[in-house]
C-alpha cells in the first residue's frame, strides 16, 4: 500500500449510524486518493475487502479494557507504521499526543450534557465519564471538531483557534433534490433511534395528533428495540423494524409521507437531513443543529400538548440544498484546515 498521506484515522468505537456513515465516506475517498490508515471495530471488517488500497487495523478490545487501558492498541500500529503527519480521533479521547496534528472530532454531545439530557443512571455514568476523558484530553489536540456550531459551542474550554465545524456529509440528500418525486408516498410516519434522548414517547403524541385526520398513518420505529418504551410496542399502529441497514432505513424514508424527530439533543442535523430531504413533510425538534440545516428556508413553528420540545414543520418541496456539504467537500475541507495546523506546528 502507498499511503500518500501518513493519514491515521481511529474510528475504533464506531460501527452504525453516523458513525459508520463517516468512516465508510472517508474510507472510500482515501481508497480512491492514495490510502490511508484506518483502525476500525470489528463489525466493519467487511471494509478491509472493499477498500484494499487503506490499510486497517481492527481493534479487538475487550469492554472492560477501556476503562483502564484504553487505546492500548495505539502503540502497537504507531511502533509499526512510524508517526504519522496526522492522528484523527473519532469519539475517543486523546490520552497522549500520537501524530505531528493530533485532530479530535466530536461525535456525541452526551458526554458533554450528562447531567442535563434524561438518561438511565447508568448511562449518565458512563458519559460523564466519557465527558472527563474527552475534556482533558483537549490540551492534547491541534484541532477539535463537531457537526454543527451548536455542539462547538459546548466546547467553551477550547480555545477558539483549534475549533473547527465538520458536518456530515449529505450526498443522498444532494441527489434526492434533483428529482421531482422521490417515490410513490404511503401512509407512513417514520421515526430513527431509539435511544432515551430521542423521546420515543413524545414522538408517538404528535403521531397520534397526526392521525386525527388520517387514520390508516402507521409509524415505523427503527432503532435497537429494548430501548422502546414497552407501551409503544404494543400499539396497533406502531411497527418496530429494529436495527436494520441504513439502505433500508433510506428505502422507507422515500415512501414516508411524514418524517417525525422529537429528539432532545444532537451533535448534527445528519438523522433530520436524511429525513426531511426525503418524506413528503416532516416534524423536528427546535434545537440548534436542525435551525443550522433550515437557515434560510421556510418552515413552521409549532407546539404540541405533551411533547416537551418545540416543533419545526417542514415541506420537502419548499427546500433548498443551501446548508448541506457533499462528502467530497468535507472531507477536502478536513485535509486543508489539517494542513494549516501542520504549517501552525512548524518549528
Amino acid at each position: 500500500m502507498s499511503v500518500q498521506s501518513r493519514f491515521l484515522f481511529n474510528f475504533a468505537a464506531s460501527y452504525s449510524s453516523g458513525g459508520y456513515k463517516r468512516l465508510y465516506e472517508y474510507a472510500k475517498w482515501f481508497n480512491g486518493n492514495g490510502g490511508a490508515w484506518f483502525v476500525i471495530h470489528p463489525r466493519c471488517a467487511q471494509l478491509v475487502a472493499e477498500f484494499p488500497h487503506n490499510q486497517f487495523y481492527i481493534a479487538r478490545q475487550p469492554r472492560i479494557q477501556r476503562l483502564y487501558n484504553d487505546c492500548a492498541y495505539l502503540k502497537k500500529i504507531v511502533q509499526e507504521i512510524g508517526q504519522p503527519e496526522l492522528y484523527y480521533a473519532y469519539g475517543i479521547p486523546l490520552y497522549y499526543r500520537v501524530g505531528r496534528v493530533n485532530w479530535f472530532h466530536l461525535s456525541n454531545v452526551l458526554p458533554l450534557l450528562a447531567d442535563a439530557i434524561p438518561l438511565s443512571l447508568i448511562a449518565r455514568l458512563k458519559f460523564a465519564y466519557l465527558g472527563r476523558r474527552m475534556r482533558s484530553g483537549f490540551a492534547r489536540a491541534e484541532v477539535v471538531s463537531a457537526e454543527s456550531a451548536s455542539s462547538l459551542k459546548l466546547l467553551g474550554e477550547v480555545r477558539p483557534e483549534k475549533l473547527f465545524l465538520s458536518v456530515n456529509g449529505s450526498d443522498d440528500e444532494l441527489a434526492s433534490l434533483s428529482v421531482a418525486n422521490v417515490a410513490a408516498k404511503e401512509s407512513i410516519a417514520t421515526v430513527v433511534g431509539t435511544a432515551s434522548y430521542k423521546a420515543l414517547q413524545d414522538s408517538f403524541r404528535l403521531f397520534e395528533m397526526l392521525r386525527e385526520s388520517d387514520s390508516r398513518l402507521t409509524l415505523m420505529i427503527f432503532g435497537n428495540p429494548k430501548w422502546i418504551p414497552r407501551e409503544l410496542t404494543r400499539k396497533h399502529n406502531v411497527v418496530v423494524r429494529g436495527m436494520e441497514a441504513r439502505s433500508t432505513v433510506i428505502e422507507c424514508l422515500r415512501k414516508t409521507r411524514i418524517y417525525i424527530s422529537t429528539t432532545l439533543t444532537e451533535n448534527s442535523y445528519n438523522a433530520a437531513a436524511e429525513g426531511i430531504f426525503l418524506a413528503d413533510e416532516s416534524y423536528i425538534s427546535d434545537i440548534g443543529p436542525h435551525r443550522e440545516l433550515l437557515l434560510g428556508m421556510p418552515f413552521e413553528e409549532v407546539s404540541v400538548p405533551g411533547v416537551r420540545t418545540a416543533l419545526l414543520h417542514v415541506h420537502r418541496d419548499r427546500l433548498s440544498g443551501a446548508n448541506l456539504q457533499s462528502w467530497e467537500t468535507v472531507i477536502v475541507g478536513m485535509i486543508s484546515r489539517f494542513h494549516e495546523a501542520l504549517r501552525a506546528s512548524a518549528p
